[in-house]
């Protein structure tokens, strides 16, 4: 069980619908299915391996039974040796820099001796070290670009590199070459350099732009420092593509300028799966406690970059990534580490300068994050979309599968606790955004003309503290300056906001749809203050209505199951019941993944059958509402 604030859940007997439509603009067919074929092809290179004999592979170590004696040879002139297969015993000591140009190569470490590496016997948590202090330069150098090449690496901690000036990236460079790399259990710790001072991959420009593919699984980007962009991973270029699987994690890396833990610009596009493993090196998926000088301390994107979260299993016809079993975790990163409390993006920076960004997630735990300036979960900057949705299917949590909390912007005037919109689009689906902090926007706050948010099928609750410890916590949605905002099927309760739940801008006409939602919320105030923008409020159930007029409001209690204990369920004889007409949506769902539109038989209808807020209440929900808590 993972150890988050997380409120107790009840037990219910609950029929899931399949629900073959899914809430995102964001086309994520291609990558899923690239890397797929990516996977098949580590899958193939591993049978492939097993099936080596003797003469397949050469070992290097510091004992009698080796090939190369690591006192006398190195592992490139093992390399040199033109074995497609080179076995690295952890016995040996291996100071030095290794280039790979133009050719098809195996290394694995993970064997005790040369002997364990005659039989196979890798032992899973044993990771061979590689030191890059002999020259300031890469410790590993992939290059060539005359032929598709491939290389896997295998059970390697790569540390110590303190790359300089004019040479870039850091432990691991992938330069201009045509290549589908491979990793597997790499633990790349302890390095400096430039942008990418744990990975780096650039794959050229114009005519000479290679193809570069990295499938890696089980892979760990720890404690790197980089002088420029990306301190764990950078990324460019139109043909770059790096899936990362399994317990794969991005940690305590730092950047003197963007991009803590990783930086893709330029088309390059990056995906993390989820999964659990039998045999782990880290925790958990994603990007932990990396931050960065400047925006985004967990993850920079600009100038056409796409990055892709998935915490919910994604299939073919034929085999799967990710799993259900554990969320991808965007954590404990920071951006504006010098302090100037004037940096953005605490977990995720989206730059719309040079180009459109991309970010998808399904499944996802944000979590802790800080920013000196706006957005301490996210930054959504211009020409920029961020979507998160849940998938049909099981997830690692039945309610929270998307759970965003514990958020805070900058404390000097900050803005959107856990998301701040400026002139991009933010979708949510089956969203929980829960006690996040920020001066204007404790949960959201979007600024400009082209600030689109749409919000269907979440719950917002214990956004703010009452302006406590230093911030304002004024609003816990907030538009302004021509921003749009709309929400659908929602429930906003008990956040403790200061002066209103919503802030709609009338400067520009900033606006605010809100249809067929619980908002009951009255330690945040009334839901508007004395002047808004452009409101449209239809089918709605309310703690007030004396601070707007809208069609359809009914001011109630909607008498949620247990909403102390955080449950948002509609309880029998809710008021929202049955209240609102059919409207469109992008996911029809409710926030269990159940089909909307139940006619409960004991509850008269409204102005339709469609049950106002983020539930639809089925009368199988209460079966087991007393006595199974925590099962």
């Amino acid at each position: 069980m993972l150890n988050i604030k997380y409120k107790t859940q009840l037990l219910v007997l609950i029929v899931f619908f399949s629900n073959p439509s899914n809430a995102t603009t964001i086309n994520i067919d291609n990558k899923v299915n690239h890397d797929l074929d990516m996977y098949r092809s580590f899958l193939s290179t591993s049978e492939k391996i097993e099936l080596h004999e003797e003469n397949d592979f050469v070992t290097i170590g510091a004992d009698a039974g080796c090939d190369f004696n690591s006192a006398i040879w190195n592992i490139g002139d093992a390399i040199s040796s033109g074995s497609t297969e080179v076995r690295v015993a952890s016995n040996g000591t291996y100071i030095e820099n290794i280039i790979i140009d133009d050719q098809d190569l195996i290394l694995r470490g993970g064997f005790a001796t040369c002997s364990d590496a005659e039989l196979n016997n890798q032992d899973f948590m044993d990771f061979t070290e590689i030191n890059g202090t002999a020259v300031p330069t890469n410790i590993i150098a992939i290059t060539g670009n005359n032929t598709r090449r491939l290389i896997r690496l295998e059970n390697l901690l790569l540390t110590g590199a303190s790359v300089t000036f004019p040479t870039i990236g850091g432990a691991l460079s992938v330069i201009q070459t045509n290549l589908e790399l491979q990793l597997l259990r790499v633990f790349i710790s302890g390095n400096s350099g430039g942008s990418g001072a744990g990975i780096y991959i650039n794959p050229g420009t114009g005519a000479n732009q290679t193809n570069i593919d990295v499938f890696a699984q089980d892979v760990v980007i720890h404690n790197n420092s980089s002088i420029n962009l990306g301190g764990g991973l950078f990324c460019i270029g139109f043909r770059s593509q790096i899936a990362l699987t399994g317990i794969s994690t991005i940690s305590n890396n730092t950047s003197a300028t963007s991009g803590g833990g990783l930086s893709i610009i330029g088309h390059c596009k990056v995906s993390i799966y989820s999964k659990t493993h039998s045999n782990i090196i880290s925790a958990f998926p994603g990007l932990f406690n990396n931050n960065s000088k400047e925006e985004g301390g967990g993850a920079f994107l600009r100038a056409t970059a796409f990055l892709y979260l998935f915490g919910q299993e994604m299939c073919d016809n034929t085999h799967c990534l990710g799993s259900a079993d554990a969320p991808i975790i965007v954590q404990g990163n920071f951006s504006d580490n010098d302090t100037l409390n004037n940096e953005s993006g605490g977990g995720v920076y989206m730059d719309g300068t040079g180009g459109f960004n991309e970010f998808y997630a399904n499944g996802i735990w944000i979590n802790n994050n800080q920013a000196g300036g706006n957005g301490g979960g996210v930054y959504v900057g211009s020409d920029s979309v961020f979507e998160i949705e849940r998938r049909s299917g099981s997830c690692w949590q039945k309610d929270r599968c998307n759970l965003i909390i514990n958020n805070r912007s900058g404390t000097s005037i900050g803005l959107g606790g856990s998301f701040y919109v400026d002139g991009g689009t933010l979708n949510l689906s089956h969203v929980y955004v829960e006690e996040n902090r920020a001066d204007f926007g404790t949960a959201i706050a979007a600024n400009g003309e082209n600030a689109i948010v749409t919000i269907e099928n979440s719950v917002f609750d214990d956004n703010g503290n009452g302006g406590s410890n230093g911030y304002s916590d004024f609003q816990v949605i907030r538009a302004s300056t021509g921003a749009s905002i709309a929400i659908r099927h929602s429930t906003i309760a008990d956040n403790d906001a200061v002066n209103s739940v919503f802030d709609i801008d009338p400067a520009l006409n900033s606006s605010l749809s809100l249809s067929s939602s619980v908002v009951h919320d009255p330690s945040s105030g009334n839901l508007f203050g004395p002047v808004s923008g452009d409101l449209t409020i239809d089918c709605l159930v309310s703690h007030e209505a004396s601070s707007f007029s809208g069609t359809n409001v009914l001011v109630s209690n909607p008498e949620f199951v247990n909403r102390s204990l955080g449950n948002f369920h509609l309880a029998a004889g809710s008021p929202a019941i049955d209240l609102c007409a059919g409207i469109t949506m992008l996911n029809p769902s409710d926030m269990d993944m159940e089909i909307r539109a139940w006619d409960d038989p004991d509850q008269a209808n409204g102005m339709g059958i469609f049950d106002a807020g983020a539930d639809e209440r089925y009368f199988f929900e209460e079966i087991f509402v007393d006595g199974f808590e925590n099962f």
